[in-house]
């Protein structure tokens, strides 16, 4: 029976193991496609910006006011471009950088449970949505999505921080938390100074479907109880 057990559970790890590299190697491919939409844009914006120099050098004098404030603004647009390429060819090259991110859900979870997890998409936004529509019913709160070089780090800091709470102590791919978002909050401030933490739970579908269904309840009318007589 130990050994049924055993063997079991081995399966079970190594089918885990394998969704876990189906998922990376999705990742890699996501990143990879990222860069080369990032520099495509970029690209883009060098275009525009060329031409908006080349019609300005044979604009009437009226017009290079006008000319003058859409090349301003194009290159700003370039500037930004060019650091989103830089970002995404930096994730796409470093296996270690990438975003840790924390979010909750009380409607699905309860109060005082959090998911600290780490992605590498150039938008960590993308992961986030992904996990709302992964079998849950409701969405989840973001409270930090921080940017770093060494994220697998970063991610195994904030996890050795609250690991006496971890709720699933077997399967380590699990992030979840028994913790408050205080002591999250605490715990980044000194992991990652500097880094933007949200403490509100916004929780929008989840309070919305509770006034709801209050507003049901409280619509239904009381069953007027019928007295029998004692006997006949």
């Amino acid at each position: 029976m130990q050994v049924t057990h055993e063997y079991r559970e081995k399966l079970k790890a190594e089918r885990e193991e394998r969704a876990e590299m189906a998922r990376a190697a999705r990742e890699e491919q996501k990143l990879l496609r990222d860069m080369e939409r990032a520099e495509e844009e970029e690209n883009r914006y060098l275009r525009l910006l060329d031409k908006a120099k080349s019609d300005a050098n044979e604009a009437a004098a009226d017009q290079i006011g006008a000319y003058d404030e859409k090349i301003r603004m194009l290159e700003k647009d370039l500037a930004d471009a060019h650091a989103k390429f830089e970002r995404a060819q930096a994730m796409a090259e470093k296996t270690r950088s990438g975003y840790v991110y924390i979010i909750s859900n009380i409607g699905s979870f309860g109060e005082e449970v959090v998911k600290i997890g780490l992605t590498r998409r150039l938008d960590p936004a993308d992961r986030v949505r992904e996990l709302g529509d992964a079998g849950v019913p409701f969405v989840f709160d973001t409270h930090a999505i921080i940017y770093s070089d060494d994220a697998p780090a970063l991610e195994r800091a904030l996890h050795n921080e609250f690991q006496k709470t971890r709720i699933n102590a077997q399967n380590f791919r699990k992030e979840f938390f028994r913790v408050s978002i205080d002591e999250v909050e605490r715990a980044v401030a000194r992991l990652a100074p500097g880094a933007p933490f949200f403490k509100d739970v916004e929780a929008q579908e989840y309070r919305e479907t509770l006034a709801r269904r209050n507003a049901m309840l409280a619509a239904v009318e009381p069953i007027e109880l019928v007295a029998f007589p004692a006997s006949i």
